[in-house]
């Protein structure tokens, strides 16, 4: 009642928020929304409301509040709710006791309104709970039962408000169900909310009954222990830990095994399919030769051989196993005809527990018909053995239900290995199996065995004895005849208590005639007082024994003679459930909590899709249940990809909108046809995820729970399709049937559309919900609109269900993929997973050729498997690979991709692809690492045709991306052959099909145009010789009774081990790169045209790790080369006396550092490489050697013009500088007679001023002088004598180049002729020929004009008269080139043009040449030096004047010296370090560079958009110079606070070496002491020559004080300081940016040149990337954004993406400069250049879609929505469209509806996702 009451009120939500919205405007919201207010009856006077709204709103009721509730309302009544908070700890009790002072609250409140004048009380879910809400709305649930059953009846309404309707739903649903149910939801689990280590009681139920006498409790723990499984009592083995792929472990049990092993091995083997698993035990360490029995009980012989009996180890490993691992083993256990434990004891409890949760969903097969093993009808047989008579029961039993003598072991017994060993766990077991050989008029026979002398249970009257009785149609009781004769009285009373039964004597043991006759005697008394009830057979007749035949024939007459007197045939569920009503629920289930809630929780969902789908009296209420539960993939789903492929096959853009507008629709159409169902069984789902075990008996219940509602209906339908073919068969010889063959196929298709329509699984479920959440995360939606979980709810919940075990659809049949659901899984996997490699395995193969058996027997999974059609689509199961024992956290993981089965009849009610086989089979082959192929029999023509499309379609691929790796291995797995028959014929067929696929491969590489292909082994590796593997046949035993063959079993399992052997070297690195990948795999497959679509991000993404290691290897070479040559300029070039000295120095230089080069080749080689191999990347090695020789002699080049460079500087400096060591010595004797005079010390200091003043003026006469006015009188020189007089008269100009030239006295139309031409084009047009060209062809003088004061601003020297003449060279170049390309156009230069450009040109760099000299001087010239010196000669002068001690005159001459010495290297060194630390700070990669100027575009100025389109690399250059500049302060001080505290460190320890050194030797030389210091010193070098003024010292004779001066703290920092101060000065913010190294940073960055043809978006790759590479951009944007326009002249804003993928879409010639190079695109005259100019387009139109026509170097990926591919550019088109308009004058198309939704940080950060 309660949820039909629900749907009702979501129809009438929907209906009438849809009236509202449509009334105001607004598109109603597709997806149902909940409706408050919800009612629910509690009685039939008192009803609960749960509403959406404000309490203190609320009128005319009670409201129940605490004291913090403030309002004027006066209704009031205050209750004292708990505080969660303040019950901290949350213990146990601290949280039952909140829970029950909730509910003790609520129900005073409801009883003190009883006495109010109000009928209704109201009150709010948060203030109730205090933040605690899953908790909190259970227990207000509990407190509303309690209330109900004491209520006066006063009461009639209960109004819970509140404003949140997520938590409103939440409690609605919560409390519908306990309502309904008067119990907690199943869903709830208390002890989540305890957060301490609580000890919380485990729900055992003590029995307190006492263990069977003759098995004690220390022989079980014995044997667990042995077994290494006592832990694993409590902690029990899951599937997914049974199912681990083990490498440590082979793939059968060997003798050397120890028993802690064995438990693995026998799950391993059981999963696996292999039958004799089960009996295997290790071997004892006995002598095979068995002579020692004389000597067993000798006391020396003190080692006991421990033997354990196979059952003992199968019973203990059950024991341990979780219900679903018992529930995978026993329908492995069937497929393999080995009994199941059905009743046995608890090893902890010792209650009789059965096993009735692993026999749910356990099918029994009948003659292809499939039935439940607990809800079939059925007749149980017990087998049972009163004392230990001889015969063996379980041997005969096996003999029985196969009705052979040569039987299998179904039943263990004493022929089986180790069946003559004792048992333990054994014992007191009952066993079940059934035998299927019956007709389907009679019922399937269950057998039963009992593990234990009957007689013992029945003295007891244990639970055993109790629940056979009551549960047995028939007991079989075998009796030793001498027994009987000794027990008759006490077996006799056992015998009446059973109802049924068939005594079997053995008669093995001779008891004489007389006895015999006796006991004949006494069992028919008791037959006849008991009519009908016994049947008496023997072993023996007349004496003999009787034959095998013959016995069973008497037991299967005697058997079948008594089950025709049985009333009624029930299921085994029913008499289990009967016999627990009448006996006090004895029997019990293992985890019997969660296993029960689970089950509710099941029962409550199906009862919700009753109620969906609408219940009727009839039996197929759930036919088509399939459409009406899953509408949403049912429906749309194959909608969405039949319209993706009608997209991709457009030819024109309204077409491709259509069809983007369609897919958008159906997307939204998709949400609001959400089934209640699968709301539920989301939110049911999310819910359980902390409760592991119960979620998983949840799924498990409710598959259950499906197949029990659809088995009955299924059944009748499969079975009227066969009577159907039966008939179509009998009428095609039956001229007279009434019906047509046209009727008969048309009830056939109706039938198979049924069963399809109606065979509902839960995997159906889990696809709607995938599919369901695909189209929110594509819209960007609130799944809370839907009532459904948050994304990351149900993402995380999904990821948890794929680690334990269920299987996710990566594909359906219909070919469609929710990649944005699985790209949000698959990202979860990779947080919750340690993942180092994961491997994928496919298999392919036609329908019904056993791919799935084969996966199920390789890796014991479960895999849907029967003849015909089972798996659809492509469906994918994890498993983890690793040892068992292993720590190691990280695991490699294995992921079997199940194929559906190919050339399978097509579905005539769902939409799939015509060409669905070879796609399954290229998406299966293109995402397996290998590829398993199924060959049933000899049919391999199908296979080959279909391989034939796969190799074709590889190679595509590789031809797509040359990354690409082809060569993955491909396995022939051919079923049902021998290996000599393989051997004999089908080796010849494999050879013929080798060649033919070698035919294929070689015609489609030459098609493709791809070398060293020459192959299909080149494709797909497969050798006819050594990958071909017969498999013999599946089954094994007869028709009635089959196993699964141990030979298949182990044969499949060694091929298991050279598929992981094989896998060894593959692997992919995430979760994410393979949902990418799978993602590439199939939009590529999609696409029309596959060659041009396909990309591979993976490799992509790989390339780029690669591409950035290498970049950074090839850049810390560089850095370490550069600072090691500024070191060795510094050592040999910086204080040379003349130019020979300085090229002899030169030369040295330059064999060091190439030598360094050489040393360094190798050792970077070698990292990259193994940089490769670790990445599985070693197949670019040989891409990347020519690379890295390029890149080594590059900078072998740069080095030697930089070490050319610094020649030419320190010779400029030789002949502009006379500051010269003679010179400095003249000078220090005059200032030591000064001060050896007798004069004064003012007097003294007046003659040391006179003497400096001297000889500072005699210097700069004599050095090249930078004030006057020689540098303006050289450009001056380079006029001619009738330009001259221009240059002086534009001296005094103003402002920048550009300014003078444009301004008022700059450029005029009057220094320019035009031609006839130019003025008609100004007239068609309505163009000014000054502003139009002139202007914008000044910009590009003037930057080339900058850029060449910018090369001379960079040498380290004075800037002389040669560099004027060199610079005027250069710029009249420009200028030629400039005048004669206005020429062209028809526009003449007049003299006095040329005269103005020249003139500002000359003064502009002479001004800036100027300025360089002067900076120069100051920094590091001749007054630099003179500073420097004065500096020395005043401390020297000063000391000598105080009478100073000469160390401490050494000491300051040291200092001084060292200072010049450090800032000489450092500053040469600076700039390198700073690029290397801007690296850093900046984008170091060219696709995170244009990311980050895009973004800035996009934050900052959107106008700038053009200017960037213009000229991206010089718009990125000064983007990059604007954000180092805003660094630079402090990157500079961070960098010499760096260098100087690296430099204090290595002086200070220098410099205590040198103290020791003088307190060995006492007295040292100032050179023996300089090179103590040098040698120590290693951060910089030191020159000798650098400290002439300390050398002169020449030797201390007390060496020590000099060394203990040196290392006072001030003298260093002071020195430090000085130079920090200096290097600041020497390096500015500007020159930094301008130099070349900031330049050659950028350059590196930036890497190929190269702009897309169409929108000028530059090439993300590096320089120079190999031709095999092709240019691809970061995110192509609109052509029309450099003034692109469509043929209908329309400015459109698709990118080329987009327009590659039109079939009509085109350009003109004049689009890409007349690159293509036809004749229509070079007009005859002139014309086509003005039209460039103008933006007029010319030339012929090309198509995009043929673009690798003219640049096949470009690849640029096909998309029919640009918002796919370049999200940035759509929504920077939808956000600024205005401003675009405005810029573009014309028409331009409208913006699409989808790009306005995007959000700008989604758009910003789609810059940044690529290959991250």
């Amino acid at each position: 009642m309660v949820l039909k009451q629900r749907v009702s009120g979501l129809t009438g939500a929907l209906l009438f928020i849809g009236l509202l919205l449509l009334r105001a405007g607004i598109e109603p919201n597709p997806g149902p929304k909940p409706e408050f207010p919800t009612m629910i009856a509690l009685t039939d006077k008192l009803k609960l409301t749960v509403k959406c709204g404000k309490l203190h709103e609320v009128q005319n009721a009670c409201l129940l509040v605490d004291n913090g509730f403030v309002t004027q309302n006066q209704n009031l009544l205050r209750v004292t709710f708990p505080v969660w908070d303040e019950y901290k700890p949350y213990s146990a009790i601290n949280v039952e006791t909140f829970g029950n002072n909730l509910k003790k609250a609520l129900v005073q409140g409801f009883t003190q309104c009883e006495e109010s004048p109000f009928s209704t009380v109201a009150f709010s879910p948060i203030l109730a709970g205090k933040s605690c809400q899953e908790l909190s709305e259970v227990y207000i649930g509990f407190g509303i039962l309690q209330f109900r059953k004491k209520t006066k009846g006063t009461l009639q309404e209960i109004q819970i408000v509140g404003e949140d309707e997520k938590i409103l739903f939440d409690i609605h649903h919560c409390l519908a169900y306990m309502v309904q149910s008067n119990t907690q939801p199943p869903w709830f689990d208390i002890s989540i909310f305890m957060t301490t280590d609580v000890a919380i009681a485990a729900n055992i139920k003590l029995t307190g009954r006492a263990r069977h006498s003759s098995i004690t409790a220390a022989e079980v723990k014995a044997v667990f222990e042995e077994l290494s499984l006592t832990e694993r009592l409590i902690n029990k083995i899951t599937l997914n830990e049974a199912l681990a792929i083990d490498t440590s472990k082979s793939e059968s049990p060997k003798s050397d095994r120890g028993l802690s092993n064995t438990p693995w091995a026998l799950l391993h083997e059981l999963l696996h399919g292999n039958w004799e698993g089960r009996d295997n035990v290790p071997d004892t360490q006995q002598d095979d030769m068995g002579d020692d029995w004389c000597e067993e009980n000798s006391e020396h012989d003190s080692q006991t051989v421990t033997e354990m009996s196979a059952m003992d180890i199968f019973m203990a490993t059950f024991h341990s196993c979780d219900g679903l691992l018992k529930q995978a083993l026993f329908k492995k256990m069937y497929l393999c005809k080995l009994a199941m434990p059905f009743l046995y004891h608890s090893v902890n409890t010792n209650a009789l527990q059965v096993s009735l949760w692993p026999l749910q969903q356990f099918r029994i097969s009948d003659d292809n018909l499939e039935r439940c093993a607990l809800t079939m009808k059925t007749n149980v047989i017990t087998f049972v053995r009163l004392g230990r008579p001889q015969f063996s029961k379980s041997l005969f039993l096996n003999r029985l239900i196969q009705n052979r003598n040569d039987a299998f072991s179904i039943f263990f017994n004493r022929e089986c290995k180790s069946g003559l060993l004792s048992r333990v766990l054994l014992k007191r077991v009952v066993e079940i199996f059934w035998d299927t050989s019956v007709n389907e008029i009679k019922p399937i026979r269950t057998y039963l065995n009992v593990r234990s002398d009957f007689v013992e249970e029945f003295n007891s009257q244990t639970d055993i004895w109790k629940c056979l009785i009551k549960t047995t149609d028939l007991f079989v009781v075998i009796i030793e005849l001498n027994e009987m004769v000794s027990n008759f009285e006490n077996y006799s009373k056992l015998l009446i208590e059973i109802p049924k039964c068939v005594i079997f004597f053995s008669e093995h043991n001779n008891i004489g005639k007389e006895t015999k006759s006796s006991i004949q005697e006494k069992i028919k008394k008791l037959r006849k007082s008991h009519e009908d009830k016994f049947k008496v057979i023997s072993t023996h007749e007349k004496g003999t024994e009787k034959e095998t035949e013959k016995l069973l024939k008497n037991m299967l007459s005697n058997i079948a003679e008594h089950l025709k007197t049985c009333q009624a045939v029930l299921t085994l569920e029913e008499r289990i459930n009967k016999f627990n009503e009448n006996n006090g629920h004895v029997l019990e289930e293992d985890e019997n909590e969660d296993l029960s809630l689970g089950k509710e929780l099941a029962k409550y969902l199906m009862s919700e899709m009753t109620t969906e789908i609408g219940q009727t009296k009839d039996k197929n209420s759930f036919q088509n249940c399939i459409s009406r539960l899953t509408p949403v993939s049912y429906f749309e789903s194959p909608k969405l990809i039949k319209t993706l492929r009608l997209q991709n096959q457009a030819v024109d853009r309204n077409e491709i909108e259509q069809h983007n507008n369609v897919i958008y629709n159906t997307r939204k159409e998709c949400l609001s046809n959400i089934s209640n169902s699968v709301r539920l069984l989301a939110k049911y789902l999310v819910n359980t995820r902390p409760l592991n075990m119960r979620q998983k008996y949840f799924i498990g219940w409710l598959r259950i729970l499906i197949e029990q509602k659809l088995s009955h209906f299924l059944c009748q339908k499969a079975k009227d399709k066969v009577k159907l073919l039966d008939t179509i068969a009998e009428s095609k010889n039956d001229h007279t049937s009434q019906t047509s063959d046209k009727e008969n196929k048309v009830r056939f298709s109706e039938l198979d559309g049924i069963i399809n329509l109606s065979s509902l699984t839960v995997e159906h479920l889990f696809r709607e919900i995938s599919h369901v959440y695909d189209s929110i995360i594509e819209l960007e939606e609130d799944p809370m609109k839907y009532r459904l979980p948050s994304i990351n709810d149900c993402v995380d919940t999904f990821s948890n269900l794929i680690i334990e075990g269920e299987t996710v659809e990566l594909m359906t049949e219909s070919f469609f993929m929710p990649r944005r659901w699985l790209q949000c899984v698959f990202k979860s996997l990779d947080g919750r997973l340690p993942v180092y490699k994961i491997k994928t395995i496919s298999v392919l193969g036609l329908q019904s050729s056993g791919k799935s058996t084969v996966f199920n027997t390789m890796f014991g999974v479960q895999f849907a498997v029967r003849s015909g059609r089972c798996t659809t689509g492509i469906q994918a199961r994890l498993l983890p690979v690793g040892q068992h024992n292993s720590d190691n956290e990280e695991s490699n993981y294995v992921m079997i991709l199940d194929t559906e089965g190919l050339r399978s009849p097509l579905l005539s009610d769902v939409w799939r692809p015509t060409s669905l086989d070879n796609e399954l089979a290229t998406f299966a082959t293109g995402l397996g690492n290998l590829s398993i192929i199924n060959v049933m029999g000899e049919k391999l023509a199908d296979m080959k045709d279909i391989l034939q499309i796969v190799i074709h379609a590889l190679i595509k691929i590789k031809s797509s991306q040359s990354r690409i790796a082809l060569g993955h291995k491909c396995f022939f797995i051919h079923h049902n052959v021998t290996v000599g028959f393989t051997d004999v014929y089908m080796k010849e067929v494999y050879r013929d099909f080798d060649s033919t696929l070698d035919s294929v491969a070689q015609e489609a590489v030459k098609n493709e145009g791809i070398p060293d292909i020459h192959n299909a082994k080149h494709v797909l590796k497969f050798d006819a010789g050594k990958d071909v593997h017969p498999v013999q046949n599946l089954w094994q035993g007869g028709h009635s009774l089959r196993r699964i063959s141990p030979d298949y079993s182990k044969r499949i399992l060694e091929l298991k081990d050279k598929v992981m052997t094989h896998l060894t070297d593959y692997g992919i690195k995430s979760f994410s790169d393979l949902s990418q990948l799978a993602f590439d795999v199939w939009d590529g497959i999609n696409s029309e045209k596959f060659i041009f679509t396909f990309r591979s991000s993976i490799e992509m993404k790989a390339y780029f790790q690669t591409e950035d290691h290498f970049k950074l290897l090839v850049r810390n070479n560089g850095f370490l080369v550069r600072d090691e040559h500024a070191n060795h300029c510094f050592k040999y070039m910086s204080d040379c006396q003349n130019e020979d000295e300085l090229k002899k120095n030169r030369q040295e230089v330059v064999s060091l550092i190439n030598a360094f080069i050489l040393r360094n080749t190798a050792e970077i080689k070698k990292e990259f490489i193994k940089f490769l191999e670790e990445n599985q990347m070693g197949k670019l090695d040989s891409l990347y050697i020519e690379r890295f020789e390029n890149e080594f002699q590059e900078l072998k080049r740069r080095t030697e013009n930089d070490t050319n460079r610094y020649f030419d500087e320190q010779l400029v400096k030789m002949e502009t500088s006379t500051i010269n060591s003679s010179r400095r010595d003249q000078l220090r004797d005059k200032t030591a007679e000064i001060v050896s005079s007798s004069k004064s010390k003012d007097e003294k200091k007046a003659e040391f001023d006179k003497i400096w003043s001297d000889f500072e003026n005699e210097i700069k006469a004599k050095t090249f002088s930078i004030q006057n006015d020689c540098l303006y009188n050289d450009f001056a020189g380079q006029f001619s004598q009738t330009c001259s007089a221009v240059f002086h008269q534009r001296k005094d100009g103003k402002g920048s180049f550009y300014e003078r030239l444009s301004g008022i006295n700059g450029i005029t139309k009057h220094d320019f002729n035009l031609s006839k031409t130019n003025y008609c084009t100004k007239l068609l047009f309505g163009k000014d020929f000054f502003h139009d060209i002139v202007y914008p062809w000044l910009r590009m003088i003037v930057g080339e004009f900058e850029s060449l004061i910018s090369n001379y601003k960079e040498k380290r020297r004075l800037l002389l008269k040669s560099d004027v003449v060199g610079f005027a060279e250069s710029f009249k170049q420009c200028h030629d080139q400039y005048v004669t390309d206005l020429k062209e156009i028809g526009i003449y230069a007049k003299p006095s043009f040329s005269s103005k450009l020249l003139a500002d040109g000359y003064h502009i760099a002479s001004g800036e040449f100027l300025d360089h000299n002067v900076k120069y001087d100051l920094n590091t010239g001749v007054t630099y030096q003179l500073k420097k010196y004065k500096q020395e000669m005043y401390a020297i002068f000063e000391e000598e004047l105080k009478d100073r001690y000469k160390e401490r005159t050494a000491c300051i001459l040291f200092f001084l010296e060292l200072e010049k010495c450090l800032k000489g290297v450092i500053e040469s060194k600076l700039p390198t370090s700073l690029c290397k630390r801007f690296l850093i700070l900046i984008p170091n990669t060219k696709r995170k560079l244009i990311a980050s100027v895009c973004e800035y575009i996009a934050t900052v100025d959107p106008c700038e958009v053009f200017e960037y389109t213009r000229d991206p690399k010089q718009f990125a250059l000064e983007w990059s110079k604007r954000n180092c500049l805003g660094l630079f302060d402090k990157t500079l001080e961070d960098e010499l606070e760096c260098h100087l505290t690296d430099i204090e460190k290595d002086i200070k320890n220098a410099l205590k070496h040198c103290e020791q050194q003088c307190k060995q030797h006492n007295e040292l030389s100032t050179n023996e002491w300089l090179e103590h210091f040098k040698n120590e010193f290693k951060n910089v070098p030191i020159d000798p020559k650098r400290f002439p003024g300390f050398l002169n010292r020449n030797k201390f004779k007390t060496a020590v004080p000099f060394a203990t001066t040196l290392l006072d703290e001030n003298q260093l920092k002071n020195m430090l300081s000085i130079l920090k101060d200096e290097l600041k000065r020497s390096v500015t913010d500007n020159d930094f940016t301008d130099s070349n190294d900031f330049r050659s940073m950028f350059d590196d960055i930036w890497g190929c040149p190269k702009l897309c043809p169409f929108c000028h978006e530059p090439c993300i790759k590096g320089k120079d990337h190999t031709p095999d590479s092709k240019h691809e951009c970061l995110q192509h944007k609109p052509p029309s954004f450099k003034g692109v326009r469509d043929k209908y002249k329309n400015y459109c804003f698709d990118v080329c993406n987009y327009e590659v993928g039109l079939r009509t879409s085109a350009y003109r010639c004049s689009d890409i400069n007349g690159a293509c190079g036809c004749t229509k695109s070079k007009l005859p005259d002139i014309f086509a250049i003005m039209f460039s100019f103008f933006g007029v387009q010319s030339g012929q139109f090309h198509l995009y879609n043929n673009y690798t026509e003219l640049f096949e170097d470009w690849d640029i990926k096909v998309s029919k929505a640009t918002e796919e591919c370049s999200r940035f550019w759509a929504w920077f088109s939808s956000h600024y469209y205005n401003e675009i308009c405005t810029h573009f004058d014309g028409k331009h198309e409208n913006i699409q509806e989808r790009w306005e939704k995007i959000s700008k940080d989604k758009a910003i950060a789609s810059l940044y996702e690529p290959f991250t």
